[in-house]
């Protein structure tokens, strides 16, 4: 969702469309099945990546490229390609490549809708360094973490319920972007665009 959007033309077949707030106003928001793309892809969600590894992959240009699952998303029409051999990827690579993928799938719904400002994350994704990164990176934006819970959705019931005793925070994400991010996202998208 993005309140205070700048003024574009929605596109029903890229997964983009007007939704109400919880004031009953409208605001543009995007879809992409990122929960389900990384269920289907991360078999074991215990991994973990160090900077090094994303180094290593950000360096390589190592990259997945939309669109998992196929037919929903911002680029409906794109068959799911790896620029990489996926099979030879170790668990703390192909976690990068995957959050680096929905980083960069978050980004291009957040651009169709005409997102500005802030980008405030919740949900197991605030939870992944890796994805805040590059979704800072290809954004050039801040990057808030919302909720501590797996989801907000609770949280922002209570608020509008008992907005004294409930009360929603975020926090900046402060992890170190390397130039480097900015480069891949600009590749990314330049393939992407070439689909």
């Amino acid at each position: 969702m993005a309140m205070g959007a700048r003024k574009v033309a929605l596109d029903e077949a890229r997964d983009t469309l007007i939704n109400v707030n919880a004031l009953g106003d409208p605001v543009p928001s995007a879809r992409f099945m990122g929960g389900r793309a990384f269920s289907t892809l991360i078999p074991d969600p215990a991994v973990t990546v160090s900077e090094d590894v994303e180094a290593q992959v950000t360096a390589a240009r190592w990259m997945l490229l939309p669109s998992v699952p196929e037919g929903s998303g911002p680029f409906p029409h794109a068959k799911a390609r790896w620029t990489c051999d996926e099979a030879s990827l170790t668990g703390p690579q192909r976690l990068a490549v995957v959050s680096f993928y929905l980083a960069m799938m978050t980004a291009s719904s957040l651009d169709l809708i005409g997102a500005q400002g802030e980008v405030v994350v919740e949900g197991p994704f605030a939870v992944n360094p890796t994805y805040l990164r590059m979704l800072k990176a290809a954004t050039g934006r801040p990057v808030l973490i919302g909720s501590q819970s797996a989801t907000g959705t609770s949280l922002g019931a209570a608020c509008l319920a008992d907005g004294n005793r409930a009360q929603a925070h975020t926090v900046e994400f402060e992890g170190a972007v390397p130039e480097a991010y900015a480069g891949y996202a600009a590749s990314w998208t330049k393939l992407v665009r070439a689909l």
